[in-house]
């Protein structure tokens, strides 16, 4: 439904939800604690309203990549996520990768130029998990 409403192929959301919480086992919030349903690393900013947890990152700063930690935005669950990172990519400044169609591609790229994360790798560590072995057995499994 979100890869619909934003015109984005659903792999390139799936595999950038398994960037984001390494396949699941790194969401914000898991250790010990409830999960926060965050598929997307959403940041909890300055106009967030809602639930946050407080977790460790990386980020780029000048090219070197550094630990910190942030305030990540939480959701009762996973639909929440998803509902919210539609209503994120409806920024202007995400305007070129909505509607990239089946390009997977394009979508990474215009998320990284946008500054979506610091990572400068970003949209190339997309394209290879939307590419890879792992998500194409999981795709060949629910067409079987």
């Amino acid at each position: 439904k979100a890869a619909a409403e934003l015109g984005v192929p659903a792999k390139a959301l799936v595999a950038q939800a398994a960037l984001e919480t390494g396949w699941g086992r790194r969401l914000a919030g898991q250790n010990g604690h409830v999960s926060s349903h965050n598929l997307f690393g959403i940041k909890a900013g300055g106009s967030w309203r809602g639930q946050q947890v407080s977790s460790a990152t990386h980020e780029y700063v000048d090219g070197a990549r550094v630990t910190t930690r942030a305030a990540f935005r939480s959701y009762d669950n996973t639909a929440d996520s998803f509902a919210d990172y539609t209503r994120v990519l409806q920024n202007p400044r995400y305007a070129e990768a909505r509607g990239s169609g089946g390009d997977v591609h394009h979508f990474a790229r215009a998320l990284q130029r946008a500054g979506y994360a610091t990572d400068p790798a970003y949209a190339a560590k997309i394209v290879a998990i939307a590419g890879g072995a792992t998500l194409q057995r999981a795709l060949a499994g629910l067409e079987g």
